[in-house]
């Protein structure tokens, strides 16, 4: 579904108002926006993790720091004047999102 030109993230298990899926959502849109090929590329950042190939992964993009771990990843705001804790949430929450992101962005016209 499109609000306007922006697409809105959903994915299998999104909560409404749920601080950290709200703050999921946030990163799609504001950090990795319609680039399919970024989506995927931290998707693969964060299926390492998941493996266990790595131990971690920390990335500061636009608005957001992910700092990701097997079982949680804490998504903080890069800068502190915007008035935003940290957000922890489940590392597969994360990896659920960008699945399903990445699938809209393949679906949608641009």
């Amino acid at each position: 579904m499109t609000a306007g030109d922006f697409l809105q993230p959903d994915w299998p298990g999104k909560l409404a108002d749920d601080p950290g899926h709200d703050r999921i959502a946030a990163c799609l849109v504001v950090d990795i926006g319609r680039a399919d090929q970024w989506a995927a590329e931290v998707l693969s950042h964060v299926g390492r993790v998941r493996q266990g190939v790595d131990a971690s992964w920390e990335m500061a993009m636009n608005a957001y720091i992910l700092n990701v771990g097997p079982d949680t990843t804490e998504i903080a705001p890069v800068y502190d004047e915007a008035g935003e804790s940290p957000v922890t949430v489940r590392t597969d929450d994360l990896e659920l999102a960008l699945h399903a992101w990445i699938s809209r962005l393949l679906e949608s016209p641009d």
